[in-house]
């Protein structure tokens, strides 16, 4: 079920899968919609909505459902919230996100945990080779669920572990300096992010040194890019 701004005498219906959650409340989860609905008021103004075509409609509140009986944890309601405005897109086929990520469709996300758990694995593998030597950060948590990913590779996750990281979306970049970095604080702080970027012309916060940058591509057929921009010092 939708969830919409109360009118009096209306009460708000949280669907089961939204219940447990302290710090959730109505106002957080119809921002998010709004921000959304911001961006595709935007990109239908520049005549850019190619990638957005190509978004899946809103999933049903059954195949939301089954998406959490194949997770062994509760969904982020941020998730739960943008499956019911798109659920998803063909792998690949619409780079609306910045950094050209795709959102993944409800069948690919519940492929998600055991996708984690081969990643983790790997991860442990590389680790004890030489445990002494070894640096970089862990790319791979049984609590992180990747909802996004690129043409090259790159990954985005929420972090589903409890405590100050909840809710956190998480690139990784197996090619990248830094295999894992934190981008926002939630996929709430992403669209609405977006969505000022694009109305103000902004650049879009991403990381310590660099930002990304909204670009219109005249194509055709005509495109939305996110620039990576280096922060001036």
């Amino acid at each position: 079920m939708s969830i919409r701004p109360c009118c009096p005498g209306r009460k708000l219906t949280l669907p089961v899968w939204l219940l447990g959650f302290p710090a959730v409340c109505q106002g957080v989860l119809v921002d998010f919609r709004h921000a959304w609905e911001r961006i595709e008021t935007w990109l239908r103004e520049q005549r850019c909505t190619g990638a957005l075509s190509e978004l899946h409609p809103p999933a049903s509140g059954e195949v939301v459902q089954s998406l959490q009986a194949a997770i062994p944890y509760p969904l982020h309601p941020h998730l739960v919230q943008w499956l019911r405005i798109h659920g998803g897109a063909p792998l690949y086929d619409a780079p609306i996100w910045p950094g050209g990520f795709v959102p993944y469709d409800v069948e690919v996300l519940k492929g998600g945990p055991e996708y984690m758990e081969e990643m983790l694995e790997e991860f442990n593998e590389q680790r004890d080779e030489d445990p002494e030597r070894w640096i970089l950060d862990r790319w791979a948590d049984p609590l992180w669920l990747p909802i996004a990913g690129t043409n090259t590779g790159e990954s985005l996750l929420i972090d589903h572990r409890p405590g100050d990281t909840y809710g956190n979306i998480i690139e990784i970049d197996y090619e990248g300096n830094e295999v894992t970095a934190v981008r926002w604080k939630h996929l709430g702080e992403m669209v609405s992010l977006m969505a000022e970027s694009l109305e103000s012309g902004s650049p879009m916060p991403y990381s310590r040194q660099y930002t990304r940058v909204p670009q219109l591509d005249e194509g055709p057929p005509r495109s939305l890019n996110w620039k990576l921009e280096k922060i001036q010092d």
